[in-house]
Parts: C-alpha cells; sequence; structure tokens
C-alpha cells in the first residue's frame, strides 16, 4: 500500500501541474470561441493540445470538439480562418457566412481581445472565491527590524514606524510592501510613515540584493532591508499581534481581487521594461521549464494552492499575449483596430511583413526563456 501511495503522489501531481496548463488554454480558448459565436462568427474546432486526437465529439453547431495528445497549447478554428487571431486562410474566406475573415473589423477585434480578457476574468473570478471564501491574512506595515547598513536604517527608519503609502499608493500590508519594493531596485521610492502617531515623508533606494525566490533559484531583488515584528517568545516567527484577518463580503471580495489583478499588470509591465533596460534580474524571469517546476512544488501543497497559481499564470499569458506582436493575439487585434477606424484593411505586404518580423521577435523571446531557465539553474 505505500508503495502505491509513493506512486500515486507523483502522478497525481503531474496530472495537476497538466491540468493547470491545460485549464489557461482553456479559459483563453473559450473566450474567443464564445466571443466569436456572440459575432455571428461560427467555429470548426475547438481543440485542446496539439497532434493525434484523443477523443472528440461534434456538436450540432458542427464545431468538433476534440482533446489531442500534446497538452502544450490548443485553438479555435474559425469557418474560412487558421485560428481565432489568424489571417484569412482563402482568397474567398470572406464569402463564406459565418466565417472570421466576413465578420466586421469590430467584430474580429473583440473576438481576438476575448482570449487574454477571459485569462483576466479567470484570475478575478479565482481571487474572489478566494477573498469571500477564507479572507485575507495581513501581516501590518510595522517595522520590527532593521539590517545595519541598509537603506531603510540610513534613512532614518526606526523599529516601530508604520508604513501609510509608497509613491503615492496605499500600504495595507507587509507584503504590499516587499511586492513593490522588489521590484524597485535602485529607483527611488517615495514613503510617507507614521512615528508615534505623526507622519513624515522618506525617500529610500531600494538595493538590490540576491536573495532565494522560495524555489530554489537565486535572484536579485530591491530590498531596503526592513522586517517585520518577530514574536518575543519565538524570533523565528512573526508577532501574531500584528497578524490581522480580514473577511470580505462578495462585493469587497471582488474589489480587491481586482485591485489585486490590476497590480499584477502593472508590476508585470514594469519589470518586462526594466528587464529590457537591463536594471532587473533575467533570473526573475520563468520560462516553460521553471514554471513547470513552479508548479510541480505547488502541487504538493495541495489543490487549493495550485489553483491560486494557476490563477495568477492565467493573467500573465493574457498579459503576454496582448503584446502587438503577431502571431499573438495583441498583433492582431492591432491590426483589426486599425481597419476599424480606417475603413479598410491594412495592406497585405505590410501584414506580412510586420507578421515575419513579429514572429522572428516572439521565436527569439521563447528560445531566450527556454534557455534562460537553464543558464540560470546552473549559476
Amino acid at each position: 500500500m505505500s508503495f502505491i501511495a509513493d506512486v500515486g503522489t507523483p502522478l497525481l501531481r503531474i496530472f495537476g501541474v497538466i491540468c493547470v496548463i491545460m485549464v489557461i488554454i482553456f479559459v483563453h480558448e473559450m473566450g474567443h470561441y464564445l466571443v466569436g459565436r456572440w459575432c455571428g462568427i461560427g467555429a470548426s474546432a475547438f481543440s485542446l493540445g496539439f497532434g493525434p486526437e484523443i477523443c472528440s465529439r461534434t456538436d450540432k453547431r458542427g464545431t468538433r470538439w476534440r482533446i489531442a495528445l500534446i497538452p502544450l497549447g490548443g485553438y479555435v478554428k474559425f469557418i474560412g480562418d487558421e485560428d481565432a487571431a489568424g489571417m484569412a486562410s482563402k482568397a474567398d474566406a470572406a464569402a463564406l457566412p459565418g466565417s472570421f475573415a466576413s465578420a466586421g473589423a469590430w467584430a474580429r477585434a473583440v473576438t481576438v481581445f476575448a482570449g487574454p480578457f477571459t485569462n483576466a476574468l479567470f484570475t478575478v473570478v479565482v481571487l474572489s472565491f478566494f477573498f469571500f471564501s477564507y479572507g485575507r491574512i495581513i501581516i501590518e506595515p510595522v517595522i520590527g527590524s532593521l539590517v545595519d547598513g541598509a537603506p531603510a536604517m540610513t534613512a532614518g527608519l526606526k523599529p516601530g514606524d508604520r508604513f501609510i503609502e509608497m509613491d503615492g499608493q496605499k500600504v495595507e500590508s507587509f507584503d504590499d510592501l516587499i511586492g513593490y519594493v522588489s521590484l524597485h531596485g535602485g529607483d527611488p521610492i517615495d514613503f510617507t510613515l507614521e512615528r508615534s502617531g505623526q507622519p513624515y515623508n522618506v525617500t529610500i533606494t531600494p538595493k538590490p540584493t540576491e536573495r532565494d525566490d522560495g524555489f530554489g533559484n537565486k535572484v536579485r531583488v530591491g530590498m531596503i532591508g526592513a522586517g517585520a515584528p518577530a514574536d518575543p517568545n519565538n524570533p523565528g516567527r512573526l508577532d501574531p499581534a500584528y497578524e490581522k484577518h480580514v473577511n470580505y463580503g462578495l462585493f469587497s471580495a471582488i474589489g480587491e481581487a481586482t485591485d489585486k489583478s490590476a497590480f499584477i499588470v502593472v508590476q508585470t509591465v514594469r519589470f518586462l521594461g526594466r528587464l529590457i533596460e537591463g536594471r532587473e534580474d533575467r533570473c526573475q524571469l520563468s520560462g516553460p521549464s521553471k514554471t513547470a517546476t513552479i508548479a510541480w512544488q505547488v502541487s504538493e501543497t495541495g489543490f487549493m494552492s495550485l489553483l491560486n497559481l494557476t490563477a495568477f499564470l492565467s493573467i500573465g499569458i493574457g498579459l503576454i499575449n496582448l503584446f502587438p506582436l503577431p502571431p499573438l493575439d495583441g498583433g492582431h487585434l492591432v491590426f483589426y483596430v486599425i481597419e476599424g477606424v480606417i475603413g479598410r484593411p491594412v495592406p497585405k505586404r505590410i501584414q506580412e511583413i510586420i507578421f515575419t518580423v513579429g514572429f522572428i521577435i516572439v521565436v527569439a523571446f521563447m528560445l531566450f526563456a527556454i534557455s534562460n531557465d537553464y543558464l540560470c539553474w546552473l549559476g
């Protein structure tokens, strides 16, 4: 029985990691499919995975729903088109009733936009569920300790000071502080703190510092050297007096989830911008291998943790798909919006050139992300 349990657990975790991938793909493609149908665009196939077909069923609308062997992607094949974000595959595609090419520019635009939007919506729904069902543990942003010589101590901060704002954003917990500071290494941050009931302002520049990311990888993140209060009876733990459990009603949970999702988007865009500028540690970037490793490690802690990770990955993948580069959704969205504004399609030759350049950039980025995982792992 012990042997069966030992074998079963890894198999379940592998299944969980595959489910993470498939759920994100399903949500994305279902967004394309449902909005396309709402716009009068018919679909000939909806596929989860690529390669040989494992099973399939054709519905009354003529859409073939299929599950394929390789769970690394998926697609919606609209009538007369390669996929939900592609160009017309036939010269006469526009003449086909219900085809993607025959739809108006704005209908094509919203259909393409629906995939990334649904990824973001999924994240809001999952986070809303967590906030509504379990609430949130907040570690009050009060300084309990300072690292000698670190930016916080140099700036004159003292134990007992409470963070109020950072660059105009309200600080509700130490997690908010850590998440913001870690992605601003080398950038001055304007803080408002409170000491003995009196507010004061100070500007601190986080110092890029190497640390473990929790998954065995060494990354450089911004730190100011301020820690939360420790339990006086157990210095290795946080002081429970500064932990607060916050409960949320339905609407407040949705609002908190929306704010959290927006924060993820803003921080992700900022990180990628700093990465391109060479100001961020490339080892913080997660390629396919590192993402799978993280999902594998998270799966060990249970289904709810895996669901939470799925939500965070979903909005990240949706955001990346909105980048204005063909063959990503965002690249085609730009073409359709331009067509909707000027009343005619972007010339085919220009589309082909931009598509080729975009494809090269996307492939180059994918190769970089894959190789970066192993280079960072090797140290």
